[in-house]
């Protein structure tokens, strides 16, 4: 299930640089380049919780799926589409990133209730059934 989740990700990836979208962020973007990764800071930003409960929503993505935001005790967390959960820590006041480097979210929450961001996601390297290898990913995907 989880091979399938991330070969369709994927295979959205290679769509979006292959067709030429209107607009640019309603489309998962692969960002070039291997030296592209995610990194998690040396020191961050300790937020508490009634300070990260605005965020504890879930976010609709541009390539369909759901961004899912919460906490257990006083540790934060994400997940996409009931996937693994991937434990967060605040850069800024509005921008997160997973302790093991997988994901990198900036959310930025309007008056109205409405949010927008995006988010950046690693696809891990895969072998196809056919022997080839997919290598690493970096992909930008858009709130929508």
């Amino acid at each position: 299930m989880k091979n399938l989740f991330l070969l369709s990700l994927l295979s959205m990836s290679c769509l979006a640089s292959a067709a030429p979208p209107a607009d640019q962020d309603s489309w998962p973007m692969t960002i070039s380049g291997a030296k592209e990764r995610i990194a998690l800071p040396d020191q961050h930003r300790k937020m508490w919780p009634e300070e990260f409960y605005n965020y504890m929503q879930a976010y609709s993505l541009s390539n369909g799926m759901t961004l899912s935001v919460f906490h257990r005790g006083l540790t934060m967390y994400a997940a996409l589409d009931g996937q693994a959960r991937h434990k967060i820590v605040a850069v800024t006041g509005n921008t997160f990133v997973a302790v093991d480097q997988q994901l990198k979210m900036t959310i930025n929450l309007h008056e109205n209730g409405d949010a927008s961001g995006e988010l950046y996601m690693v696809i891990p390297a895969q072998r196809l059934s056919n022997g080839d290898v997919v290598s690493e990913k970096l992909v930008r995907i858009a709130f929508r």
